[in-house]
């Protein structure tokens, strides 16, 4: 999980929107190598041999293509399954020679990772292993539109495997892949079957919903062009209304088909990438700056979401993940926007926030309080895969950690008792999921280290532990090493430090000391340091320590 990145291996830039981020601030003392023993799932994959020459007839089931199909396709319908399905049959040909042979095994990981009942299943390791041994420098002189399929899929199957930058650098690949071929354009003229046109658009969103997400996830910049696409967002039908022998495009329908989902995403993002973009830029936005985007970006597009889709609608079950993913992104997203903002409060103590602050301040926790909700009532009424677990993980640790931050600065406010009720929900839930996730048991042990001692003697039971730890492969288990506590037990955690502001230098250059920092002439004016000092001297805030010299 990209938000528990916060040691130097995976060595990715993780900048100051992130979750990795958000933590070197709350815990500056943290063991650096705590994550060092975390599970390395593509190593020593030789114990899972398949034949070297690949075969996906042999290798491949109909059982693998039906679970991808059944769970992942729903939301990110990248590939159109009638074709992939008369092409693995044979019926038709199958195109670009080796390209399609490698798409069947990452159609077929995917499919097996969605499906395994618990989170020690490997044979999507062997089956991406083999894919991933199939491709080389020669395919980088190739183009195709099965080609970019491929690394699209590869790019988010990796990141799920808790290998973020190899996914990072899959989609950076397929997105120039894609401009290469002119998926970003559409031509007056043009003499393409409708059915081609729309596979295209389609293959060209779901990239860019992996690619921004990634971004979003590491607090990178977004380099997904928005300047210069001239492509329609895809169509709302469903595949028997448009074939290979449609000759012009279906009205599209009002009820839910496999691409209502991709829609709304594409959507979401071209109408709130702004946003994104000024929350990690320089100078840090202002309240009433980030109140004024939501309302001209996010609101109109809210507004939008056809009512078959919006989140109080009742959706076919088999479209439950898609319609509640898509809910948390919106959610996650106002958190990111608005965290800021909490974090002052809870840094600067006794700061009076002006009225733009104070609803900033608001917005965001009741967004987390709506995500904890959320995640727990789906986890207790939908079904459980490792698609629905790794999604409500990532997103309710995200939540999590704005009630953290409240409770350990203002442990006896009067609202204190909801922040507990919300993070105990949250442990909860994340502790139910631990089968199919093993990065539960990480994030589980974060936020107790974070704040277990205000949860008012919540811990988990010995025996609770002990199954808690047996759901997972014992090179997914953690070392036993803690985080120090930078407080007393008598002191509210929101109290200004020296640890607390080499916290937050961490947070800015996440791979480089304080020292490194200074050397490289990064000053302290910069990212969340600059946020802080901009309303904090009539607090009564004296400011930052100084850098070495």
């Amino acid at each position: 999980m990209g938000s528990l990145s916060i040691d130097d291996s995976e060595g990715g830039y993780l900048g100051v929107a992130s979750g990795a981020a958000l933590l070197r601030l709350l815990e500056p003392n943290a063991r650096r190598h705590r994550a060092g023993s975390r599970s390395k799932p593509f190593q020593n994959l030789s114990i899972y041999p398949l034949t070297p020459q690949p075969d996906p007839n042999r290798h491949v089931s109909e059982a693998m293509i039906d679970a991808y199909f059944r769970m992942y396709h729903l939301s990110y319908p990248i590939i159109h399954e009638p074709t992939f399905r008369a092409q693995y049959s044979q019926v038709i040909p199958r195109p670009n020679g080796v390209c399609w042979s490698v798409l069947a095994y990452v159609v077929a990981a995917i499919g097996v990772w969605t499906s395994a009942s618990t989170s020690q299943d490997t044979l999507d390791l062997a089956l991406f292993s083999q894919a991933r041994g199939m491709l080389s420098f020669n395919f980088l002189e190739v183009g195709n539109v099965t080609l970019v399929q491929t690394l699209t899929l590869a790019s988010n199957y990796v990141q799920k495997r808790d290998k973020p930058n190899s996914g990072y650098n899959y989609s950076g690949l397929a997105s120039r892949m894609a401009m290469g071929l002119g998926l970003h354009k559409e031509f007056q003229g043009w003499n393409i079957s409708p059915l081609n046109m729309e596979i295209r658009r389609r293959v060209w969103w779901t990239l860019g919903i992996f690619d921004i997400g990634a971004s979003i996830t590491f607090s990178r910049p977004n380099v997904w062009p928005f300047q210069g696409v001239e492509v329609a967002f895809p169509l709302n039908v469903n595949d028997e209304d448009l074939t290979p022998a449609s000759h012009s495009y279906p009205p599209e329908s009002n009820h839910m088909t496999p691409y209502t989902a991709v829609a709304t995403q594409a959507r979401f993002n071209t109408a709130t990438y702004q946003c994104y973009d000024r929350v990690i830029s320089k100078p840090p936005p202002t309240a009433e700056e980030m109140l004024h985007m939501e309302a001209t970006h996010i609101a109109p597009w809210l507004a939008s979401i056809p009512s078959f889709f919006k989140v109080t609608a009742i959706v076919p079950l088999r479209y439950a993940h898609a319609q509640a993913v898509c809910d948390w992104r919106l959610r996650n997203l106002r958190i990111i926007m608005y965290r800021p903002f909490v974090i002052r409060k809870s840094l600067i103590n006794g700061a009076e926030l002006d009225p733009s602050s104070k609803e900033a301040h608001k917005r965001c926790l009741a967004d987390a309080k709506s995500t904890i909700v959320s995640i727990a009532g789906y986890w207790a009424t939908k079904e459980h895969n490792r698609l629905s677990a790794w999604y409500g993980l990532y997103f309710i640790f995200q939540a999590a950690l704005i009630p953290c931050i409240c409770l350990r600065s203002e442990p006896s406010a009067p609202e204190s008792p909801a922040w507990r009720s919300q993070i105990i929900t949250a442990l909860e839930t994340i502790q139910a999921m631990a089968g199919l996730n093993a990065s539960c048991a990480r994030c589980h042990s974060t936020i107790l280290d974070l704040c277990g001692r205000y949860l008012d003697g919540y811990e988990t039971e010995p025996n609770q532990t002990l199954q808690f730890q047996e759901n997972l492969s014992p090179s997914a288990m953690l070392d036993s090493t803690t985080f120090e506590e930078p407080w007393s037990m008598d002191k509210p955690a929101g109290d200004v430090s020296n640890g607390q502001m080499n916290g937050v230098l961490n947070m800015m250059w996440p791979n480089i000391s304080p020292l490194d920092a200074a050397d490289v002439g990064m000053g302290e004016n910069t990212g969340w340091l600059e946020f802080l000092q901009a309303s904090s001297y009539d607090d009564g805030w004296a400011g930052p320590p100084s850098l070495p010299q």
